[in-house]
């Protein structure tokens, strides 16, 4: 039996690690307007950052939407026309995205091949180390039943924290009151955050992004101690700062395996520009 693994562009799944593992990957799209961009296709990173950049002061921030049912049809046919007997999908949180219940309707409506619609219950890596954990069982040949078995405890493992340059964007998404947007913009206090069930709940704040930083450190460590660790740094389009960050990550943690992701556009839209992530999971024995 070969089991293939689907994932959407939001867990911003290293492309190393999408051809390696054999996961086709669903696109997300931007919306500028009354212009539609399929992420990653139609718009590169480097676009959305100018084009942002560019937007005028007070015009309106761009959306987003999530893979629609009829790409995840596409793709789960892809692979029963390259021998796959079954497929899971892992979607980002369905409280936070539409993707999972797009994923149902697909899964719903293409009955060739036996699928499994996983919620990661997490955004970015903390979603994409499911991804990329389940597709690593499916290449070593476990059955489908015991890969789905396996991601309750792969999910659990997870702690992703981050924390935001700015708070225009948080505001603009619905993630942040526009109170607290203000309250923090005024005091140049940068907004820690943690996925928890699904959702993005405040942890606290901190006075400037070296305090920022840290505290993204030690939070982490409060719950994974001296475990080994796989580790994303996910940032939003500052790539020479999340390099100079890795050293610190892997001084405090015992660190398995280290990535370094771009959120790209979609979640860059929600977040802003300066995002700053660790996306940790736990070895599992």
């Amino acid at each position: 039996m070969t089991v293939r693994i689907i994932c959407d562009s939001s867990q911003n799944v290293p492309e190393t690690h999408l051809a390696r593992l054999g996961i086709v990957e669903c696109q997300a799209s931007l919306i500028f307007g009354d212009e539609v961009y399929l992420n990653k296709v139609e718009i590169s990173e480097a676009e959305f950052y100018q084009r942002l950049a560019a937007l005028p002061k007070g015009a309106p921030l761009p959306t987003t939407t999530q893979p629609s049912p009829g790409q995840f049809i596409d793709a789960l046919r892809q692979l029963k026309a390259e021998g796959a007997s079954s497929a899971i999908i892992t979607a980002v949180t369905s409280k936070l995205s539409g993707t999972f219940n797009s994923a149902v309707q697909a899964a719903q409506q293409e009955t060739e091949i036996p699928v499994t619609v996983w919620d990661t219950a997490g955004i970015s890596m903390d979603a994409g180390w499911q991804t990329i954990r389940a597709a690593e069982l499916a290449q070593a040949g476990r059955p489908h039943d015991e890969i789905v078995a396996a991601l309750p405890a792969l999910r659990d493992s997870l702690v992703t924290v981050f924390t935001v340059d700015t708070l225009r964007y948080v505001v603009a998404s619905g993630r942040l009151s526009p109170i607290q947007g203000m309250v923090g913009t005024l005091l140049s206090i940068k907004p820690m955050l943690m996925l928890s069930d699904g959702l993005l709940q405040p942890i606290g704040r901190e006075r400037g992004r070296k305090s920022a930083k840290a505290a993204l450190i030690e939070r982490v460590r409060s719950q994974v101690a001296d475990r080994p660790v796989r580790v994303a740094i996910a940032h939003a389009n500052v790539l020479e700062e999340a390099q100079a960050f890795e050293p610190d990550v892997r001084a405090a943690l015992n660190v398995s395996e280290l990535v370094i992701v771009e959120l790209g556009a979609v979640l860059a839209a929600l977040a802003g520009p300066g995002l700053m992530a660790l996306g940790v999971m736990q070895e599992m024995s």
